[in-house]
């Protein structure tokens, strides 16, 4: 058996858990995070391939930077 006693060792594992917890959500964050930025890049694009056709259609194309 362990020379910890018991109490200590439930405050210790106790303290572990919300640590890991912590760590979890944490990364968890980051990757909704990721997820938005990603998100957020595909509407741009999209939102571009729009814009690029709607100038077909006018039968021009601004090609701006």
């Amino acid at each position: 058996m362990s020379s910890i006693p018991a109490p200590v060792r439930q405050v210790l594992q106790a303290r572990s858990d919300a640590t890991n917890q912590q760590i979890n959500t944490a990364l968890l964050k980051k990757n909704l995070d990721a997820q938005k930025q990603a998100g957020d890049a595909a509407v741009a694009l999209i939102e571009q391939a729009a814009q690029l056709q709607r100038q077909l259609a006018d039968g021009h194309i601004d090609v701006k930077a």
